[in-house]
This record gives structure tokens, sequence and C-alpha cells, in this order.
């Protein structure tokens, strides 16, 4: 028998957060609780790169483009490798929310790629009021 068969079967809780279901790092789906934004959902991210002890220059973060992106089903893809320029090198996600311009800096630095999920996307008018966003590393 399959483990979700097994666990509805059983009356188990069946997982459905990525984080739960062991993603090393991942941008929360709503703001964080001290933030005051009452269920202010995931919005973009960025992946940036820097070197060991240089600060990131705000007003011009090194944001990195993804290594790949495609679309299925409506939902956009993008995929960055991560940790790839050397031990002098640090990763962070950032993870934007809705109704703020406050930006919540995640330490990628034990991952080796990271995934962004943008659902009902169109290359021609990019997302809609129904985008979720999402984004893993491992």
């Amino acid at each position: 028998m399959k483990p979700l068969a097994l666990a509805l079967l059983l009356g188990l809780p069946v997982i459905q957060d990525a984080a739960a279901a062991g993603h090393r790092l991942e941008c929360p789906a709503v703001a964080p609780a001290d933030w005051g934004l009452s269920r202010a959902r995931l919005s973009g991210v960025a992946v940036l790169a820097t070197e060991d002890g240089e600060t990131i220059d705000e007003a011009a973060a090194p944001t990195l483009v993804p290594d790949s992106e495609t679309m299925r089903a409506g939902t956009l893809h993008q995929r960055w490798q991560m940790n790839v320029y050397g031990p002098d090198s640090r990763f962070y996600v950032d993870c934007r929310y809705r109704g703020t311009d406050r930006v919540l800096r995640l330490d990628a630095g034990q991952v080796k790629r990271c995934e962004r999920e943008i659902t009902h996307f169109s290359r021609a008018t990019g997302e809609s009021q129904q985008s979720e966003n999402r984004l893993y590393c491992d």
C-alpha cells in the first residue's frame, strides 16, 4: 500500500508543507507574525550571492537570474544552482510579502538548489490575483 493511502486509512495527518516534507530551506507562505501583517502572502523572491564578508548594497542587491525556467500547466518553475562559486561565496534568499517593503532574508549557504513556483502565471501578463508563490531549497 502507498504511504499516502496508508496514512489516510489510519487517519494520520497528511503533511503538505514543503519544509515539513524535508526541504532544508523555504520562504514561509505568509509573513512572520511579529511583522503585524495578518495573512500577508509571499509575493516574490530573490536569490543573492556575495563574497564572504561583503556587505549587501540594498539599493543594488546582487540578485541572480534563474539557471533554468519552464512553464507547465500555467505554473512558472524557476531553478537556481546554489553555492557553486567557491568557498568564499555566500548565498541568500530574500522573501517578499504583499503589503510591505520588509524582506525576510534567509541564509542559503547549506543548500545546492532552490526552486520557485508561481501558479496562475502567464508569459504575456505575468502573475494574477490568484497567483501563489513558493520557494524551497535543498
